[in-house]
């Protein structure tokens, strides 16, 4: 009786040799490569402490401006993301930025700073009320701009 193997990483079904573990060199290096995150890599950490540091400063100013001068100035941001500027493109749709129970991208932490929240939130706001979408949405250009070419 023949017994069917799968291969460790993508789980399909092996033909061959009776120890072979993988169904092909590239599965065997993408098992081994384990996960990309901030808890096991302390290169993706690094780039993660940096971004919440670059969004605390971004929100910083944001929330500094008056109410209305604020909706220009995410306008602005959301053009810069949408021309294909990474970072801002990260700090505007970044979803752990986007949650509401962390302080990371928070300008004013504490009491005060739960008004406030981060940059990322006040854009998936303005995207919801302008744009009828997500701020990943928009970001990313899944979303076409408005027809008349007013987005508020």
């Amino acid at each position: 009786m023949v017994r069917k193997r799968f291969c460790k990483h993508c789980k399909v079904s092996i033909a061959g040799r009776s120890n072979k573990i993988f169904c092909s060199a590239n599965c065997r290096k993408r098992f081994s490569e384990g996960n990309k995150n901030s808890f096991v890599s302390y290169e993706k950490k690094n780039h993660n402490m940096r971004l919440f540091d670059s969004a605390t400063r971004i929100a910083e100013m944001y929330f500094q401006m008056s109410p209305f001068e604020r909706l220009g100035l995410m306008r602005e941001y959301i053009i810069l993301a949408r021309q294909g500027n990474g970072k801002m493109r990260e700090v505007l749709s970044n979803e752990f930025l986007m949650d509401c129970k962390n302080d990371y991208g928070n300008p004013f932490r504490g009491k005060r700073g739960k008004s406030y929240g981060s940059l990322a939130q006040a854009c998936e706001t303005y995207c919801q009320y302008f744009w009828n979408a997500s701020a990943r949405d928009v970001v990313y250009k899944i979303v076409a701009e408005p027809e008349d070419g007013v987005t508020f």
